[in-house]
């Protein structure tokens, strides 16, 4: 069967020519007009404020008597001393305290000990030295704390702790006896 071109053209309908699109541009301008107005008369007809004269400011200043601040601890801290001991003695048992003590980081406590073990373990993953203790509390609840360290000087303790904190993790600084 061939086609010809009457049988080509029997189910199509004649098609009139596009009509030509309106320009957007009257609707444009008319819109603008409009905002510029209601942005020009609409704020005045809002504005609930009223003007303060200069008079008004000074009447509410004299009615609050506002009064001058007085600062006396100048005066209360002229006469206390801070007595600072001059022996030596003084400062050796400061020192002893720091050689008979050393300091640990409660990093955490746990109810379950796994989750004691996982912290423990992304703590030796930070390259710090992490240990788990089982505590009793006094409602005879055992709680597994998790501690880093002992460190024996203050400025260990506090590069462990910058490094705790660059991780968001919090940290309890715990001074113990050897």
């Amino acid at each position: 069967m061939t086609r010809t071109a009457s049988n080509n053209n029997s189910g199509r309908t004649n098609r009139r020519p596009a009509a030509q699109e309106k320009s957007s541009r009257p609707a444009f301008i008319a819109g603008l007009l409009i905002g510029a107005a209601v942005m020009y008369f609409v704020p005045p007809m809002l504005d609930n404020t009223k003007q303060v004269t200069p008079s008004a400011i000074d009447d509410l200043v004299d009615k609050a008597n506002i009064q001058e601040l007085k600062f006396d601890f100048y005066t209360l801290l002229k006469d206390n001393e801070i007595l600072i001991p001059d022996n030596q003695n003084a400062q050796s048992s400061l020192v002893k305290s720091e050689i008979d003590s050393q300091y640990t980081l409660q990093v955490g406590s746990f109810k379950k000990t796994q989750d004691a073990e996982n912290f423990k373990v992304e703590l030796l993953l930070l390259n710090l030295p992490a240990k788990n203790e089982r505590v009793k509390n006094e409602d005879g609840e055992i709680w597994h704390r998790v501690s880093v360290g002992p460190f024996a000087n203050t400025s260990k303790m506090a590069s462990a702790r910058a490094k705790l904190a660059q991780n968001d993790i919090d940290s309890l600084v715990l001074k113990r006896p050897k």
